[in-house]
């Protein structure tokens, strides 16, 4: 099943490809089902309520035990999910850090855009009006040196701090240095033939330590500020994009990827965020 605002998906926000969607939405899953359960459909509805463009949601399991991953037949009709991806950590994994294995893959270049967001990231619309999708798109066609947006409403807790990078892109869009793979939105034929060139998609092109790291992030960071290229950061866009994660310690580089932690910050968001009148997520 495909979403599309139009009656049959196409017209002028329609893809390209026949029968493809304008956007595919996909969400990056290692573990944790019971955050999923929450920010999955947190995130569609901030995404895609009441959206013009067509889409599709896309699951897909990275490393995920099987027995998650049969719990998860029960729930995808219930998301709205489209398609749900497995795969193993066993064989033609790339180096550095694990989420690195999904993030390459999802650039078969048939929707014209593409957004990715981490399973452990949760969204909030805060004008209901606001279509985000639509925006993004937009921004592309006015914008053809932005390949990739990016906003995350916690980026104070960053060790590579975000800075501007040249002026406004437009009024209320920043150009910045860089961008966090919690939320990614490509422009996919923008992106993928420079990520290609810079050996995006090679096995061995990344690494994780405490003093080198050049992971995923890193590198749509690199195809973003370079070639005349640049990174979209639309800070005054009604939606709040937050990681459910604290540092291990001030200035960090890692989370703490504690399940607990995660849950706790998740039900804090809600208590500020969560509309007033609206019902808790069904799990």
């Amino acid at each position: 099943m495909k979403h599309t605002g139009q009656p049959n998906g196409m017209g002028q926000n329609a893809s390209p490809h026949a029968g493809d969607p304008t956007f595919r939405i996909v969400f990056l899953f290692h573990k944790d089902l019971g955050l999923l359960s929450q920010t999955l459909p947190r995130c569609l509805e901030a995404l895609t309520r009441h959206t013009q463009e067509s889409y599709e949601v896309v699951l897909h399991c990275d490393g995920t035990p099987p027995e998650t991953v049969a719990l998860l037949a029960s729930r995808i009709d219930r998301w709205g999910v489209d398609e749900l991806r497995v795969r193993r950590r066993d064989r033609f994994v790339p180096s550095g850090d694990a989420s690195n294995n999904g993030h390459r893959r999802f650039f078969d270049l048939r929707s014209p855009y593409l957004i990715v967001i981490e399973d452990d990231v949760v969204m909030y619309r805060t004008d209901a009006a606001f279509d985000v999708l639509a925006a993004c798109r937009h921004l592309f066609e006015r914008q053809p040196q932005v390949p990739v947006l990016s906003k995350v409403s916690d980026y104070d807790q960053w060790a590579w701090k975000l800075e501007d990078k040249g002026d406004e892109i437009e009024p209320g869009v920043r150009s910045v240095n860089r961008l966090s793979t919690h939320f990614i939105a490509y422009d996919v034929r923008r992106f993928t033939p420079v990520a290609d060139r810079f050996g995006g998609f090679d096995l061995d092109v990344f690494i994780d330590r405490n003093d080198l790291s050049y992971n995923w992030e890193d590198l749509v960071s690199h195809i973003g500020t370079t070639g005349g290229r640049r990174i979209a950061f639309p800070e005054s866009w009604p939606i709040e994009i937050f990681h459910c994660d604290r540092k291990v310690e001030p200035g960090s580089m890692y989370h703490t990827q504690d399940p607990e932690t995660k849950a706790h910050v998740l039900a804090e968001l809600e208590q500020r965020f969560r509309p007033a009148g609206d019902e808790e997520v069904p799990a």
